[in-house]
């Protein structure tokens, strides 16, 4: 991932994400945060805070174009 992305661009790119994994935690505080976020990199279980440790970000965000396949 070459720039910071939006928490919209997040969202959008765990919505089109085949990958996407909600996270689960014990703390029910915690799941009513992530629920309330939905679908997003973020709230996904394979994203670290700043990449996605599967390396499926960068896929889907080349096509749905966020970046270029350049990037």
């Amino acid at each position: 991932m070459s720039k910071s992305m939006s928490p919209d661009e997040l969202k959008h790119i765990g919505e089109n994400c085949s990958q996407y994994q909600q996270q689960r935690r014990a703390s029910s505080a915690v799941m009513r945060l992530y629920e309330e976020e939905g679908i997003s990199c973020s709230t996904c279980r394979n994203w670290s805070g700043f990449r996605c440790v599967i390396d499926a970000f960068d896929n889907v965000a080349a096509n749905i174009g966020i970046l270029s396949e350049e990037e």
